[in-house]
């Protein structure tokens, strides 16, 4: 690099220096590709410091607050933002121009160029492969909850609508908002339909898998982990954000049964079902196709997608072959964050790549959304019963992620 380090007595201002420039600009970007707090702040202080800039940063899911310099010299920024969506492409990309960027290999401008490309380009999959991935995931984690191949089948059927729904409600800010009560009130009307049809399907595995992709269990494991971690106003608000999404999600689905069982009589929720072995190993591989498309990451990625969805279906086997689920996710997640950062440490590539989807595998998120709608048909002791085990699986993933990057520290903090 030619340039010297940022100097804090260097006379021109902030936004004119091209490192100060490029460190605002990632962080933008990083926000953009939903970043938690604990792991952006802590890779913008580290590009901060290779870059010779003094600079201290504040994360929320929606803002992104940086200050530059010391004292009179200091400058403040903030970037707001509505709240990022996973971006795991976007996310490998600009890891790898930081990696150029430390290395030399990369210019201060060339890079800002780069960052700026990745965060404005559009996703990788567009419409069709996205309702694929909707599908993909609601058949292939209904198998893994504990559904057959009845329920399968109808989790594919309301997972297309459920696609269908939420692609087409993105397209307006306002009508976005309607996504999660809409759409849990929609599927479990249908769903109440065909059990009255088909009365040997079990209704609740099959509703909860098709609208999986809208459950914010992933939301409420890295809520801990912020919390964890002191990161407490982007942990609260993220986790207030998440409680408030399951109770939509919740009233859905107690108005779409209301209203199926009012049209065709009492529908049986849990009903039994049969499968064979083989059923939950095609809804890993499913599992791991919808995760890759939801979250926008390259298409070479899918094998390692693949092997964190396989390790965190282990750890959860482990969990119900003990009757400890509790200690099934803390396996689970500690053998998902090794891998992960393993994988980071190998290769330079960020460890969310394996995080994420492992984690997805392993989130409460079903749990939770089974105890809010318990709760909102009266059945206040289950609820609550069922909504404390939500939270402990919660805490035990966030232990299992801490205790594994003490274990294994990953080369990057992404």
């Amino acid at each position: 690099m030619s340039e010297p380090p940022f100097s804090a007595d260097a006379p021109q201002p902030y936004e004119s220096n091209r490192y100060a420039a490029l460190v605002l600009n990632l962080g933008r970007a990083l926000l953009h590709v939903g970043s938690p707090a604990h792991r952006l702040e802590d890779a913008m202080q580290i590009m901060a410091s290779r870059l010779g800039l003094q600079a201290e940063f504040f994360s929320t899911p929606t803002a992104l607050i940086v200050s530059l310099g010391d004292g009179e010299k200091q400058r403040t920024f903030l970037a707001r933002s509505e709240p990022g969506s996973t971006n795991l492409a976007k996310l490998a990309d600009l890891t790898e121009v930081m990696e150029d960027l430390a290395s030399g290999r990369l210019e201060p401008e060339a890079a800002d160029e780069r960052v700026r490309a990745i965060d404005q380009a559009p996703a990788i999959y567009g419409y069709w492969r996205q309702l694929l991935g909707f599908i993909a995931l609601s058949g292939g984690i209904t198998p893994l909850i504990g559904g057959g191949w009845r329920e399968m089948l109808l989790a594919l059927v309301l997972g297309t609508i459920t696609g269908l729904i939420v692609l087409w409600l993105r397209r307006h800010v306002e009508r976005s908002r309607l996504a999660s009560p809409l759409t849990a009130t929609v599927i479990t009307f249908l769903g109440v339909l065909w059990c009255s049809i088909d009365p040997q399907t079990a209704l609740v595995p099959a509703v909860i898998a098709s609208i999986i992709a809208l459950v914010p269990g992933m939301d409420l494991t890295t809520a801990s982990r912020e919390l964890a971690t002191g990161h407490l106003v982007s942990g609260s608000s993220r986790l207030a954000f998440a409680l408030m999404v399951f109770a939509l999600l919740a009233l859905g689905l107690v108005l779409g049964g209301l209203a199926g069982q009012w049209l065709v009589g009492p529908v049986e929720l849990v009903g039994t079902a049969t499968s064979p072995d083989w059923l939950p190993v095609v809804g890993v591989l499913l599992a791991a196709l919808g995760l890759m498309l939801l979250n926008q990451a390259h298409r070479r990625d899918w094998v390692w997608i693949l092997l964190a969805c396989s390790i965190a279906y282990v750890g959860s086997r482990v969990g119900l072959m003990i009757e400890a689920p509790v200690v099934g996710a803390f396996i689970g997640a500690l053998a998902v964050g090794l891998a992960g950062n393993l994988f980071a440490t190998m290769t330079g590539r960020p460890g969310s790549i394996m995080h994420l989807p492992g984690l997805i595998m392993l989130v409460p998120g079903s749990i939770g959304l089974r105890s809010l709608a318990t709760l909102l048909a009266d059945d206040v002791l289950s609820g609550i019963e069922t909504a404390a085990m939500a939270g402990m699986i919660a805490v035990a993933l966030t232990t299992g992620m801490i205790l594994a990057s003490v274990l294994l520290p990953p080369r990057t903090s992404l």
